[in-house]
Order: C-alpha cells, then structure tokens, then sequence
C-alpha cells in the first residue's frame, strides 16, 4: 500500500506527473483534455476542485471526492487514452516512443498506452496555513519555470481565478478550513 492514502471528502494537494517528466502538455490540443475532465468531475462526479495548475510535464491540483483514489484513477485514464489518440493523430511518434520506453522501464508493460506515472502523492489539507502555502507553491510553479511573469498570467492555473479575473480557464470551488 501507498505511504500516499487520500481519506473520505477531506481537501488534498496531488501532484499527477507524465512518464518520466516527459514535456507533452506544451500544447492546448494536449492540455484541454485535462482541463475538460476536471470540469466534467466537478459537474457530474462530485470532485470538489480548490486549485490547479497544469506544467508542461506534470499538474498540481487541491481537491476533494468522496473517493478521491477512484476519481484520480478515471481522470488518468481518459485523459491518458485521449491524450494518446491525439499524438497518434498528430503523427507525434517522437513522444510516443519516449512515453513507450518510459513504460517499459518503469516495467508497466500492461498492453495499454501509458502516460501518467503511478500514483498522485495526496498530503492532506489540515489548516488555512497549509492550504496558503500548496495554494501558492502551485500558483507560482510556471512564474519559476519562467514561462509568465506572474501567477495570474498563466491560463492552465486557477491563479486568475484567485486574483478575481473574469476570464479564467476554470471555475474553483470555495474551501472553508
């Protein structure tokens, strides 16, 4: 069993990460499946959703579900199947081949395309504080990657939506600690 255990309804910082950090998600046509899927587990699965931000290798999320294991295990495989069906499509071989060798080495030979490494490292959300701290970790991810010069400007985030721009890629949920 996982030192990782994510308990009933209560808020949790995950961290989901491509195979071997591999840099997919650079761009929209890749991205939007995640973004996708995390509005239709908000709207129809009852994932509670407080914070996101999506890197180019890996996301942060602060979420909560009745059954938060159930709900990161759907979420990987769709967007791990709609992902693949897009390079595949896109002729994108080159990241296809990295991800297949990544698999191989991590010795999930499963028959199945793979994507996302196992696991997605809950640490549960315990006081205000806490959720001040992984709440700006996450929002300041792309300002250290330098890919914007502040939170609110990267689009995969939910940084806009926390500085109350009304153009935002997705709606947050409130959390009360």
């Amino acid at each position: 069993m996982s030192r990782y255990r994510a308990g009933e309804n209560l808020p949790y910082f995950c961290t989901v990460t491509v195979l071997d950090w591999t840099p997919i998600l650079i761009e929209a046509r890749y991205i939007d499946p995640i973004v996708e899927s995390l509005a239709f587990s908000r709207t129809s699965k009852g994932l509670q959703l407080f914070a996101f931000v999506i890197m180019p290798n890996h996301l942060h999320l602060i979420a909560a579900a009745s059954d938060l294991h159930a709900m990161m295990r759907d979420f990987k495989r769709f967007t791990s199947r709609t992902i693949h069906d897009r390079l595949m499509a896109d002729g994108r071989t080159t990241a296809l081949e990295w991800l297949d060798r990544a698999a191989q080495r991590a010795r999930r030979e499963r028959g199945d395309f793979s994507f996302w490494q196992d696991g997605f490292h809950p640490q549960e959300i315990s006081s205000p504080s806490l959720f001040e701290q992984k709440l700006r970790y996450l929002h300041e991810n792309p300002v250290r990657k330098r890919l914007v010069a502040t939170p609110e400007d990267w689009w995969y985030s939910s940084a806009a939506w926390y500085a109350g721009r009304t153009q935002v890629c997705m709606q947050m949920d409130t959390l009360e600690l």
